[in-house]
């Protein structure tokens, strides 16, 4: 152990956090619960919106899904970065205030696009605002929880991304059953709108009402980095963050690629779940949005839950890979549902199959962040926060839906066929994310073992 730590770089020695009173920490993940289901309503409902936005835009599956992924992913993997520097520096409720407050108004003005540079615009503004959100929620809960206690909490909080997925796909189910048949509606002031525009409206703005909650939150780092040493609050130099991840290259890269293809994974069928149950059984888009938001509620929440709960078991138990084990494991057992769930015979079936795949797809909500906060030191972690969600969402969130739509349209050019593209897709990327973590596992092992780990 004393020969790996002298190949640590020289960073500035960081008073670990001693944390806050357990309820204020459980209330800070409450907040931060909160504000996650609001995030991930506003960025989900796009998915059940594809065949009218398709019939008014002129678009294609592709560039539907660019709308749905990389528009969105691009905006925030690229914002993700400095928003990471600033995490470190700045009052992180401060900073995720002001980010949903900005996505929560692009929502909104999704609901005012005529074109599909307009709602790439927007959908920009929504990943730009959302980009703040998992710097700022790992940093804190890492703050406010000790290692043995983060994967649970991690977990708790993770629950809120499944729940927001599952409402947002149930209320905008709502919405479009309830004006299914109209094209336009018109209202007072604003006028005429499109029907699917109306969903964008209805769901941008709530999010604002839990801002007095978050900046309410406790700010525990700075308080306690003064208590301890002048000047330890200070965020380390980017040349100290490049000279880490130079010497851990090796688990960085392992961990950040299994968790991005899990990403892929379950945003890439998320995205076109509901369009899959239409085209191959025909269940009305309605139908099918309510039947796979609560699938995903119920599979995810279990998921996420059992991966913290798993990881931090296995933390305790001496393994100190357990965080990208726990992942490696998760991709495996997901392998045969996604290989399953695009095949089966009726619509019950894959839905059921595809709830296997999601429980064990969504233990990465738990695994990847804690992982990263596991590999740097206590004051690099908004700025690793920001690396892998510039590598988990600039290429998960961007190229899972997009790379099942060049399927059905490239390769299939059928849009029948999506569920062909489903088939070869979902279960490539389950594989080769069980293949690429456990090739890291060994570095992981050496990152931590070399006196990285948060105390």
């Amino acid at each position: 152990m004393q020969q790996l730590s002298n190949f640590a770089p020289r960073v500035e020695t960081q008073p670990a956090p001693v944390g806050i009173d357990p309820k204020a920490a459980w209330y800070g993940v409450g907040v931060l619960f909160m504000v996650q289901i609001f995030s991930f309503m506003d960025r989900q409902a796009l998915s059940l919106l594809i065949v009218p936005i398709k019939s008014d835009l002129g678009l294609s599956d592709t560039e539907v899904s660019l709308l749905i992924g990389l528009g969105f992913a691009l905006a925030y993997a690229v914002a993700g970065l400095p928003i990471g520097r600033i995490v470190d520096r700045v009052s992180r409720p401060h900073l995720l205030s002001a980010g949903l407050a900005l996505w929560s108004a692009s929502t909104f003005m999704c609901g005012f696009a005529r074109s599909f540079a307009q709602l790439a615009l927007a959908r920009s503004g929504v990943g730009v605002g959302e980009a703040t959100g998992t710097p700022v929620v790992t940093s804190l809960i890492a703050d406010y929880f000790p290692p043995t206690r983060r994967g649970i909490a991690f977990a708790v909080f993770a629950v809120s991304a499944y729940l927001g997925t599952g409402l947002s796909l149930i209320a905008g189910s709502a919405i479009v059953h309830a004006l299914a048949g109209r094209a336009e509606v018109s209202l007072p002031v604003l006028g005429a709108i499109r029907s699917w525009q109306i969903v964008f409206l209805i769901l941008g703005p709530p999010g604002v009402l839990v801002i007095p909650f978050v900046l309410s939150l406790r700010e525990p780092r700075r308080k306690t980095a003064r208590a301890v040493a002048p000047g330890a609050d200070e965020a380390p130099r980017l040349r100290q963050v490049l000279q880490h991840y130079r010497r851990h290259w090796r688990a960085f890269v392992g961990q950040h690629a299994a968790s991005t293809l899990m990403a892929m994974l379950f945003y890439g069928t998320g995205a076109w779940a509901p369009e899959f149950l239409r085209r191959t059984y025909d269940v009305p888009i309605a139908a099918a949005g309510v039947a796979v938001g609560l699938t995903t509620m119920l599979a995810g929440t279990a998921g996420v839950l059992s991966g913290g709960l798993v990881s931090d078991r296995v933390l305790r138990r001496g393994q100190t890979d357990a965080r990208l084990r726990t992942t490696v494991f998760a991709a495996l057992c997901a392998f045969p549902f996604a290989v399953t769930f695009p095949l089966a015979g009726h619509a019950a079936l894959a839905l059921a199959l595809l709830g296997g795949m999601i429980f064990f797809t969504s233990t990465i909500s738990t695994t990847g962040s804690t992982g990263v906060q596991e590999l740097v030191p206590p004051r690099m972690r908004g700025t690793a926060s920001a690396v892998f969600l510039f590598v988990f969402n600039g290429i998960g969130l961007s190229f899972g839906p997009t790379l099942i739509a060049v399927l059905t349209d490239r390769l299939f050019a059928d849009n029948a066929m999506l569920w062909a593209a489903l088939a070869i897709a979902a279960p490539t990327m389950s594989l080769a994310a069980a293949i690429v973590g456990s090739i890291g596992l060994r570095s992981y092992r050496v990152c931590v073992a070399a006196g990285m780990s948060p105390a």
